[in-house]
């Protein structure tokens, strides 16, 4: 049975099919597998991750579809974007070894950093670059949320490229209901100005988005994310 989010996702990838003037180009869906709270303690997974600590939303509601993944395109006569997203379960999260770009990076804190990510969303046809992580950060709850580019922003003290998101794991894939995954999105929720050259045209994918979904998707309301993009243009 699909608990509250599940279920939603499933009725966004039936809105998209629905959609006129959207192209799927691949779509995964699957049937639940296991919880996080199905698969405590952590440290079963990862002996480092005795002190790391899931909030109640992550335990009781995430999506437990193996995989679950879209990519679509707009075409004519819709301006023209396109997203994506792959949304690992639980139990695939958990069995993510280290991040393997944490090997070309000197000990320390930035090297431990990447080693503590965990992806939970991925670019994963395009050949963009994203990642969206879990930091599985001893001691902190909620876990924080952070987004990986190949735009040369964010820095000290942490890696080139990783920006931190004001969002929690939970808000992240209820956010992915309204976005549909559209390129750039997560950067409506990170310290950023899409004025920035390194962000090249993903201030311009993100306002498409804004400028588009409203008539597509009426049944969501788009004004925070308007408002997001305005404050950061």
């Amino acid at each position: 049975m699909l608990n509250h989010l599940e279920s939603k996702h499933m009725s966004s990838l039936n809105r998209i099919r629905q959609a006129s003037g959207i192209e799927i180009v691949d779509e995964v869906q699957g049937e639940p597998g296991s919880s996080f709270s199905d698969l405590l303690p952590l440290n079963e997974f990862n002996e480092g991750w005795t002190d790391v600590t899931l909030d109640e939303q992550m335990l009781n509601e995430a999506i437990r579809i193996p995989g679950l993944a879209i990519n679509w395109h707009t075409n004519e006569p819709l301006p023209d974007f396109f997203g994506e997203y792959r949304i690992p379960d639980p139990f695939e999260i958990l069995m993510q070894p280290p991040d393997p770009a944490a090997d070309s990076i000197p000990a320390g804190f930035k090297r431990e950093f990447v080693r503590q990510l965990r992806y939970i969303d991925s670019a994963y046809r395009s050949g963009v670059g994203s990642m969206t992580y879990l930091r599985m950060k001893p001691r902190t709850s909620p876990l924080e949320i952070w987004h990986y580019d190949l735009a040369r922003i964010g820095g000290g003290p942490y890696p080139i490229g990783y920006i931190k998101l004001d969002l929690t794991y939970h808000q992240y894939l209820e956010t992915l209901v309204l976005t549909k995954g559209t390129r750039g999105w997560q950067y409506l929720f990170a310290d950023v100005s899409f004025r920035d050259l390194a962000l090249g045209d993903i201030g311009d994918s993100v306002k498409k988005m804004t400028d588009v979904f409203p008539r597509l998707f009426p049944e969501h309301d788009y004004t925070s994310l308007q408002r997001r993009l305005e404050e950061r243009l």
